[in-house]
């Protein structure tokens, strides 16, 4: 039986990791919010404007545990938020973080 403190600390991505994989699903974006505390990022949150200026699409990372705005995840994912008119329209997990491996797995 493996004993979890013999795994060590559960390896948490950096701001270059986690926007290498937003680089994957989207391109030209601004980021918007970013929050880290002393495990490191906890939060990254990128948007792209549509077309339409009443469109945009938001990319959030959020890493699991609980956070110093009160906030807590089960899992460390990065998700996709559809926006129309400042209202959320839609949305999907894109990829979900194995901490084991230390590997994104995209979400089909």
């Amino acid at each position: 039986m493996e004993n979890s403190f013999e795994k060590g600390p559960e390896k948490i991505p950096t701001k270059a990791e986690v926007m290498e994989v937003i680089s994957r699903f989207a391109e030209n974006t601004i980021l918007t919010r970013e929050l880290s505390d002393e495990q490191g990022l906890y939060l990254l949150e990128v948007k792209i404007e549509g077309e339409n200026p009443s469109e945009i699409t938001q990319y959030e990372y959020v890493r699991k545990g609980r956070f110093p705005d009160g906030n807590q995840s089960s899992g460390t994912v990065i998700h996709v938020v559809y926006y129309q008119n400042e209202v959320p329209i839609g949305g999907h997990d894109v990829a979900n973080y194995d901490s084991e491996t230390g590997e994104w797995k995209e979400v089909e």
